[in-house]
């Protein structure tokens, strides 16, 4: 006899997303986008209202995406600078885009403004139960069918044979009083900064002739102080940008997970997006072109009736290969990292990069680009991490 189910005491749906950053509202609107999803009971639980402008993110493509009216700025043309190299790289058939957080914010929730089936809730997550698809806040707690989850709730214990580095950034909007900048040619990487036998290199990001985002980056183990941000942002806008009088109109600063070590994806009623859920790109930081291809394979199992982590076969992803590689030689520091962008960007079409770097190049373009590295170094990197 089959006994019966008893009714649960917290208030039920059909999706809970908790974590309302570029990744929980990424997914929401790729289900709404969907006629088989866009009815279904959604939660959405963040802390934060999302009503300031906490973020900036930058992607590539070479079409339109969902959020086109949320884009700062675009950029066809890139400057690629090295102690040995200086490119204006014209990177069609891809535009460089810049996501303003708000804006983005601002978009994904007037979508849901008139829709009774979606609500929001501000609530600190504590805790998430994925056998009883429950979270639990500081407030209440809340049961659905399934948890989409984009918060990292803690570091786990760091395996043994993989890497762990971090990228790590400040940035900075400034604005001059007279025109300064190009606004159609952004720096992508500049390493003509110290290196402190390091990765680092400034981007600039010019989104009219008197203001552009002036963006200090490292890759390594660990990031650094707020002062040295500060005085190597000071330095590169005075002897590189050639400016001496500016008001910082924003600030902004993060940490990113560069690792080989696997993410929990999740399992049964809770799956993890984004960074939680393995969406960052591991050798560079990027996020949120991954986030979407991430949850437009997410929404398309659901709609067809699939488990979200649903696979149709396994198969072996080089490109995991290829970070696991990247982020040894990094690790390593056998050679300058310097030298191996370099070597990328000075012999290289822009395009065979770009499509590298976003995971959709092809086996010719992959030789091709691992023919400009070090062979040494890098083939030993990757005979040791084969074995």
């Amino acid at each position: 006899m089959k006994r019966p189910q008893m009714e649960s005491r917290y208030k039920t749906y059909d999706y809970i997303i908790a974590g309302t950053g570029a990744a929980g509202l990424s997914l929401l609107c790729h289900i709404l986008s969907s006629d088989n999803l866009k009815d279904k009971s959604i939660l959405l639980i963040d802390r934060d209202l999302k009503d300031k402008n906490d973020r900036t993110w930058c992607f590539w493509d070479t079409g339109e995406s969902p959020f086109e009216s949320c884009l700062k700025h675009t950029w066809k043309k890139l400057y690629f600078h090295s102690p040995d190299c200086s490119r204006l790289l014209d990177i069609k058939p891809y535009a460089y885009k810049m996501l303003d957080s708000l804006s983005f914010y601002k978009y994904c929730f007037n979508l849901i403004k008139d829709k009774t089936n979606i609500s929001f809730i501000q609530d600190d997550i504590q805790h998430i139960d994925q056998e009883e698809g429950l979270v639990a806040g500081l407030k209440d707690s809340y049961q659905a069918t399934y948890i989409f989850n984009s918060i990292l709730f803690k570091n786990t214990a760091k395996l043994p044979g993989k890497h762990y580095l971090v990228q790590h950034f400040k940035g900075i909007f400034i604005q001059t009083k007279f025109p300064v900048f190009n606004a159609e040619e952004a720096t992508l990487m500049d390493f003509r900064i110290p290196q402190h036998n390091d990765c680092r290199f400034v981007y600039v990001l010019p989104v009219n002739q008197t203001e552009a985002l002036i963006e200090y980056t490292g890759f390594s183990k660990e990031a650094l102080s707020q002062e040295y941000y500060d005085q190597e942002l000071r330095s590169y806008i005075q002897d590189y940008l050639n400016i001496s009088s500016y008001t910082i109109t924003h600030e902004e600063f993060g940490i990113i997970p560069m690792t080989d070590a696997p993410f929990d994806k999740g399992s049964k009623k809770l799956v993890n997006i984004g960074t939680a859920g393995g969406a960052t790109k591991a050798s560079t930081g990027y996020t949120f072109s991954f986030i979407q291809k991430q949850c437009a394979k997410i929404a398309d199992n659901l709609s067809n009736g699939r488990h979200p982590l649903f696979q149709s076969s396994k198969q072996l992803d080089k490109y995991r290969f290829y970070d696991s590689i990247f982020l040894r030689v990094l690790s390593e520091k056998r050679i300058p990292a310097v030298s191996v962008f370099n070597a990328m960007f000075s012999k290289l079409p822009a395009k065979v990069i770009l499509s590298f770097l976003d995971e959709e190049s092809s086996l010719f373009d992959d030789i091709r680009l691992m023919y400009t590295l070090d062979k040494a170094v890098f083939l030993s990197a990757a005979l040791r991490n084969f074995f």
